[in-house]
């Protein structure tokens, strides 16, 4: 076993063995370089050398050679190393935490939970679940049994570089499957302290690859190589539908989780302040970098003004600044593409006649670094693109509504269907309201979401489920084992 001391080091400064393989470092062949900025400051922390299709070739070929005598490993012991490799990762908890608060721009004061936390949690939540995916069932004359999908090509966002990473990599390992990731171009750095882990934790080489680059054309080729067996993505809708086309033009099954653009609805009176103040956290917790935030505040129209009052204040009271600083309560964006997108849905909406704007925070004394201002609208129309879109930033858009049909209606009314929150203290009527919302996950009032329940959506929001036990199965594939 590893000692509990043991920790990984995160790489920073000019990286040219940017590829993982075979449980090494080596150098990426390519002549161009992604640099990370500190997203609070713009300095360059790190420049990561690009790989090239070649590079991509050998980490799958590393992957294919690893993948059988992986999958016969028992499952027990798949599940030990990832266990050790979590330890290994808590134990690195500090060196993981402050990177993170420069790539992503985390608060550091919530980094450990929302970013280093969340991933071991996932990590944990998967070993836990593991052994009944395994479990052989009889059906008649047939015996069904589940194997590993194979090799699988991961493609993560930068916006939870850990957890996103974690989704990914515990279940297909303990599923036995071997794995090629691309992770975020801006956000690749804790990826080599993961795998560094894991091999210290006794995952053989060739077991876990990483190559590294811009999305595009790396990306795309990682998804639609000839080599993976199963495709699993988590970013936006438009480079979804690219990465599902190549891997479709290979046959290859896939899995896509795309985003949202969830939406919150009061239906009980007195909970309002309640909703009101807990949706507002949520949509600005991690800078709204959050697929799953609830972005959409649907609310009685007769509790607008009230509703509008309560945002004004929770405005008032944010911090814009460092996420070093004990004094901010947001931080920045991840990156400058991602912070020119905000403002110019900001932009578009403040010139909306069917939006308008209810409070803006202060960016007083904010001179540098990739910043947003957390805002609330209120919309009048269901088709403007502030409610249609997907923002990913700290902006809150608030919709009345005069029926309880309505509710569902504009719950409903976007291409988007991810998570939705019914604040109601009856349970009948949470039920009954469940089940007409078009998503793929339902939370009653303030409750927590459980860490072992699927994750995933339906619509624009993609396919395929996540966490636990659900998302550990679709890296598994059903044998049906005939006996006569």
């Amino acid at each position: 076993m590893t000692p509990m001391s043991q920790t990984v080091s995160v790489p920073r400064g000019q990286i040219d063995d940017s590829l993982w393989i075979d449980n090494q470092r080596l150098r990426a062949s390519g002549e161009t370089f992604v640099d990370v900025d500190d997203s609070a400051s713009e300095a360059v922390i790190a420049s990561v050398r690009s790989a090239t299709r070649d590079d991509v070739d050998r980490a799958f070929a590393a992957a294919r050679r690893a993948q059988a005598a992986w999958a016969q490993v028992p499952v027990e012991e798949r599940i030990r190393v990832v266990r050790e490799a979590t330890r290994i990762l808590e134990a690195s908890g500090v060196a993981l935490a402050d990177v993170l608060v420069s790539e992503v721009g985390t608060l550091a004061a919530s980094v450990d939970k929302v970013q280093v936390g969340f991933g071991l949690k996932a990590i944990s939540v998967t070993a836990d679940s593991a052994l009944h995916a395994f479990e052989t069932q009889h059906l008649a004359n047939s015996v069904v049994v589940r194997q590993p999908a194979g090799v699988v090509a991961a493609i993560t966002p930068w916006n939870y570089p850990i957890f996103q990473v974690a989704l990914k990599l515990a279940p297909a390992v303990i599923a036995g499957c071997s794995v090629v990731l691309k992770p975020p171009g801006v956000a690749p750095l804790t990826a080599f302290a993961m795998a560094e882990a894991f091999a210290l934790a006794g995952l053989p080489a060739g077991v876990f690859n990483i190559v590294c680059g811009a999305g595009g054309d790396i990306g795309n080729y990682v998804a639609g190589h000839g080599e993976a067996d199963f495709v699993s993505f988590t970013g936006s809708v438009s480079a979804g539908r690219a990465v599902a086309m190549a891997a479709a033009g290979q046959g290859t099954r896939n899995a896509m989780e795309l985003g949202g653009k969830s939406a919150a609805i009061v239906w009980d009176d007195h909970l309002l302040e309640d909703a009101v103040r807990a949706t507002f956290a949520n949509v600005i917790s991690n800078t709204g970098q959050t697929c799953a935030a609830l972005t959409r505040l649907v609310v009685p129209q007769q509790l607008l003004g009230a509703a509008e009052g309560i945002l004004t204040e929770l405005v008032a009271g944010q911090v814009v600044g460092d996420p070093r600083s004990s004094r901010s309560t947001i931080g920045p964006m991840s990156n400058r593409g991602q912070r020119d997108t905000v403002e110019a849905y900001l932009r578009e909406a403040t010139a909306d006649s069917r939006v308008r704007l209810v409070a803006q925070a202060s960016m007083d004394g904010v001179d540098k670094g990739w910043f947003v201002a957390p805002t609330v609208y209120t919309a009048t129309d269901h088709s403007a693109p502030i409610v249609q879109e997907e923002i990913f930033g700290p902006v809150l858009t608030v919709q009345p509504y005069a029926t309880p049909e309505e509710a569902i209606f504009l719950a409903n009314a976007t291409r988007f269907g991810l998570v939705s929150r019914v604040w109601t203290d009856d349970p009948a009527v949470f039920q009954r309201v469940a089940g007409q919302l078009h998503v793929g996950g339902v939370i009653q009032s303030g409750r927590p979401t459980a860490a072992e329940a699927p994750f995933g959506g339906v619509k624009d929001s993609g396919y395929g489920r996540e966490r636990g036990l659900y998302g550990l199965e679709e890296y598994l594939v059903p044998k049906s084992i005939q006996a006569y």
